[in-house]
Protein backbone atom coordinates (compact mmCIF):
# COMPACT_ATOMS: atom_id res chain seq x y z
CA UNK A 1 0.00 0.00 0.00
CA UNK A 2 1.43 3.58 -0.80
CA UNK A 3 0.72 6.13 1.28
CA UNK A 4 3.12 8.86 3.17
CA UNK A 5 2.14 10.34 5.81
CA UNK A 6 1.62 13.63 3.75
CA UNK A 7 -1.18 12.22 1.88
CA UNK A 8 -2.45 11.58 4.95
CA UNK A 9 -2.19 13.88 7.61
CA UNK A 10 -2.69 17.23 5.45
CA UNK A 11 -1.23 19.81 8.05
CA UNK A 12 1.95 21.55 7.10
CA UNK A 13 4.81 22.34 9.38
CA UNK A 14 3.31 20.96 12.39
CA UNK A 15 6.48 20.44 15.42
CA UNK A 16 6.06 16.96 17.07
CA UNK A 17 7.76 15.67 20.21
CA UNK A 18 7.24 12.62 19.44
CA UNK A 19 6.18 9.87 16.73
CA UNK A 20 2.37 9.70 17.75
CA UNK A 21 2.64 6.31 16.48
CA UNK A 22 4.38 4.22 18.93
CA UNK A 23 3.68 3.18 22.36
CA UNK A 24 1.53 4.68 24.85
CA UNK A 25 2.87 5.09 28.96
CA UNK A 26 0.64 4.68 31.35
CA UNK A 27 0.43 8.17 32.45
CA UNK A 28 -0.79 9.90 28.97
CA UNK A 29 -3.10 6.38 27.93
CA UNK A 30 -6.08 8.23 29.38
CA UNK A 31 -5.88 11.42 27.44
CA UNK A 32 -5.45 9.50 23.86
CA UNK A 33 -7.84 6.43 24.43
CA UNK A 34 -10.77 6.38 22.55
CA UNK A 35 -12.90 3.66 24.43
CA UNK A 36 -15.06 0.97 22.52
CA UNK A 37 -17.21 0.77 25.71
CA UNK A 38 -17.61 3.56 28.36
CA UNK A 39 -15.07 3.04 31.30
CA UNK A 40 -17.58 4.25 33.62
CA UNK A 41 -20.21 1.95 32.81
CA UNK A 42 -17.40 -0.38 32.96
CA UNK A 43 -16.63 0.32 36.29
CA UNK A 44 -20.26 0.87 37.96
CA UNK A 45 -20.47 -3.29 36.73
CA UNK A 46 -17.17 -3.92 38.42
CA UNK A 47 -18.93 -1.92 41.92
CA UNK A 48 -21.76 -4.07 42.24
CA UNK A 49 -22.23 -6.14 45.07
CA UNK A 50 -21.53 -9.28 42.92
CA UNK A 51 -18.59 -10.23 41.65
CA UNK A 52 -18.42 -10.80 37.84
CA UNK A 53 -16.42 -11.74 35.13
CA UNK A 54 -15.71 -8.85 32.28
CA UNK A 55 -14.11 -10.79 28.83
CA UNK A 56 -12.19 -8.06 26.18
CA UNK A 57 -12.99 -10.47 22.67
CA UNK A 58 -11.45 -10.14 20.08
CA UNK A 59 -8.27 -11.05 17.49
CA UNK A 60 -4.85 -9.31 17.96
CA UNK A 61 -4.27 -6.16 17.48
CA UNK A 62 -7.64 -4.66 18.24
CA UNK A 63 -7.15 -2.71 21.46
CA UNK A 64 -8.03 -5.53 24.20
CA UNK A 65 -4.79 -4.57 25.84
CA UNK A 66 -4.47 -1.18 25.59
CA UNK A 67 -8.31 -0.70 26.94
CA UNK A 68 -6.82 -2.93 30.00
CA UNK A 69 -3.99 -0.29 30.55
CA UNK A 70 -6.42 2.38 30.60
CA UNK A 71 -8.90 -0.21 32.70
CA UNK A 72 -6.47 -0.44 35.67
CA UNK A 73 -5.45 3.41 35.69
CA UNK A 74 -9.43 4.10 36.96
CA UNK A 75 -9.61 1.78 39.67
CA UNK A 76 -7.65 2.03 42.64
CA UNK A 77 -8.15 -1.03 44.43
CA UNK A 78 -6.99 -3.04 40.92
CA UNK A 79 -4.12 -5.47 40.36
CA UNK A 80 -3.02 -6.18 36.72
CA UNK A 81 -0.72 -8.99 35.20
CA UNK A 82 0.42 -9.08 31.75
CA UNK A 83 0.42 -12.54 30.96
CA UNK A 84 3.52 -15.04 28.99
CA UNK A 85 3.81 -18.68 29.11
CA UNK A 86 4.91 -18.73 32.80
CA UNK A 87 4.57 -15.41 34.48
CA UNK A 88 0.73 -16.87 35.36
CA UNK A 89 2.38 -18.61 38.31
CA UNK A 90 2.41 -15.43 39.91
CA UNK A 91 -1.05 -15.31 40.55
CA UNK A 92 -1.80 -16.85 43.26
CA UNK A 93 -4.81 -16.69 45.43
CA UNK A 94 -6.47 -13.60 44.47
CA UNK A 95 -6.76 -11.20 47.31
CA UNK A 96 -8.01 -7.67 45.36
CA UNK A 97 -11.27 -7.11 44.76
CA UNK A 98 -10.69 -6.31 41.11
CA UNK A 99 -8.07 -8.61 39.04
CA UNK A 100 -7.17 -7.67 35.71
CA UNK A 101 -5.44 -10.15 33.32
CA UNK A 102 -4.29 -9.75 29.94
CA UNK A 103 -3.46 -12.82 27.44
CA UNK A 104 -5.26 -15.28 29.80
CA UNK A 105 -5.11 -18.02 27.84
CA UNK A 106 -1.24 -17.91 28.91
CA UNK A 107 -3.14 -19.58 32.33
CA UNK A 108 -3.69 -23.80 32.07
CA UNK A 109 -7.31 -24.40 32.18
CA UNK A 110 -7.50 -25.73 35.79
CA UNK A 111 -5.19 -22.84 37.38
CA UNK A 112 -8.24 -20.66 35.25
CA UNK A 113 -11.01 -22.50 36.99
CA UNK A 114 -9.58 -22.08 40.88
CA UNK A 115 -9.45 -18.60 40.08
CA UNK A 116 -13.15 -18.28 38.50
CA UNK A 117 -14.02 -19.91 41.64
CA UNK A 118 -12.87 -17.14 44.05
CA UNK A 119 -15.91 -15.92 44.54
CA UNK A 120 -14.61 -12.14 46.51
CA UNK A 121 -13.49 -11.25 42.97
CA UNK A 122 -14.10 -9.46 40.35
CA UNK A 123 -11.62 -10.42 37.03
CA UNK A 124 -11.58 -8.48 33.66
CA UNK A 125 -9.90 -10.63 31.05
CA UNK A 126 -8.64 -10.29 27.70
CA UNK A 127 -8.72 -13.16 25.56
CA UNK A 128 -8.91 -14.26 21.63
CA UNK A 129 -11.90 -16.97 22.43
CA UNK A 130 -15.15 -17.09 24.64
CA UNK A 131 -14.16 -18.19 27.94
CA UNK A 132 -18.19 -18.67 28.63
CA UNK A 133 -18.55 -22.43 29.37
CA UNK A 134 -15.93 -21.90 31.68
CA UNK A 135 -17.65 -19.09 33.19
CA UNK A 136 -20.83 -20.84 33.18
CA UNK A 137 -19.06 -24.17 34.90
CA UNK A 138 -18.34 -22.15 37.72
CA UNK A 139 -21.36 -20.91 38.37
CA UNK A 140 -20.38 -16.76 37.31
CA UNK A 141 -22.01 -13.90 36.05
CA UNK A 142 -19.86 -12.51 33.09
CA UNK A 143 -20.02 -9.73 30.68
CA UNK A 144 -18.73 -10.22 26.95
CA UNK A 145 -16.80 -6.70 25.44
CA UNK A 146 -16.47 -7.45 21.45
CA UNK A 147 -13.43 -5.80 19.68
CA UNK A 148 -14.46 -5.98 16.56
CA UNK A 149 -15.12 -3.71 13.91
CA UNK A 150 -13.70 -0.17 13.19
CA UNK A 151 -15.70 3.14 11.83
CA UNK A 152 -14.00 5.44 9.25
CA UNK A 153 -15.40 8.27 12.12
CA UNK A 154 -13.74 6.20 14.72
CA UNK A 155 -10.16 5.74 13.47
CA UNK A 156 -10.11 9.21 11.87
CA UNK A 157 -10.62 10.61 16.08
CA UNK A 158 -7.80 7.60 17.05
CA UNK A 159 -5.72 9.32 15.02
CA UNK A 160 -6.28 13.17 15.42
CA UNK A 161 -5.49 12.34 19.08
CA UNK A 162 -2.49 10.91 18.57
CA UNK A 163 -1.26 14.06 16.24
CA UNK A 164 -2.56 16.17 18.73
CA UNK A 165 -1.22 14.59 21.59
CA UNK A 166 2.87 14.64 20.57
CA UNK A 167 2.50 17.68 18.45
CA UNK A 168 2.13 21.26 18.56
CA UNK A 169 -1.46 21.23 16.79
CA UNK A 170 -5.12 20.77 18.43
CA UNK A 171 -6.81 18.29 17.74
CA UNK A 172 -9.95 19.83 16.15
CA UNK A 173 -7.52 21.68 13.50
CA UNK A 174 -5.67 18.34 12.62
CA UNK A 175 -7.07 17.92 8.84
CA UNK A 176 -7.13 13.96 7.80
CA UNK A 177 -7.25 12.74 4.08
CA UNK A 178 -10.37 10.77 4.01
CA UNK A 179 -9.49 9.03 0.74
CA UNK A 180 -5.99 7.62 2.23
CA UNK A 181 -7.71 6.91 5.70
CA UNK A 182 -10.44 4.39 3.39
CA UNK A 183 -7.59 3.04 2.25
CA UNK A 184 -6.27 2.65 5.48
CA UNK A 185 -9.34 0.67 6.86
CA UNK A 186 -9.65 -0.91 3.54
CA UNK A 187 -6.60 -2.42 3.69
CA UNK A 188 -5.95 -3.19 7.73
CA UNK A 189 -9.24 -3.09 8.51
CA UNK A 190 -9.68 -3.18 12.80
CA UNK A 191 -6.31 -4.37 12.85
CA UNK A 192 -5.64 -0.95 15.04
CA UNK A 193 -2.64 -2.19 16.02
CA UNK A 194 -1.20 -2.87 12.25
CA UNK A 195 -2.44 0.12 11.26
CA UNK A 196 -0.45 2.29 14.04
CA UNK A 197 2.43 0.15 13.35
CA UNK A 198 2.41 0.97 9.41
CA UNK A 199 1.72 4.62 10.59
CA UNK A 200 4.94 4.44 12.87
CA UNK A 201 6.97 3.24 9.83
CA UNK A 202 5.59 6.03 7.68
CA UNK A 203 6.28 8.92 10.11
CA UNK A 204 10.20 7.59 10.40
CA UNK A 205 10.78 7.46 6.99
CA UNK A 206 9.53 10.87 6.19
CA UNK A 207 10.95 12.71 8.82
CA UNK A 208 13.83 10.95 10.43
CA UNK A 209 14.76 9.32 6.72
CA UNK A 210 14.56 5.80 7.87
Amino acid sequence: MKINYSDLVLNKNIQYTHNPFGGIDDEELLDIIDPKHSFEELIKILNQDHPIIIQFLGKKGRGKTTHLRALHQLISNSEIHFLDRNSYKKITNPDNRNLLIDSVHHIPLRKRLQLWKSSNTSYVVTTHIPRNIEFLFCKRKYKTIHFKGLSLIKLESILKKRIAQYSSIEQNKVIIDTTALKMLLKHYGDNIRGLLNFLYDCFKVEFYGY
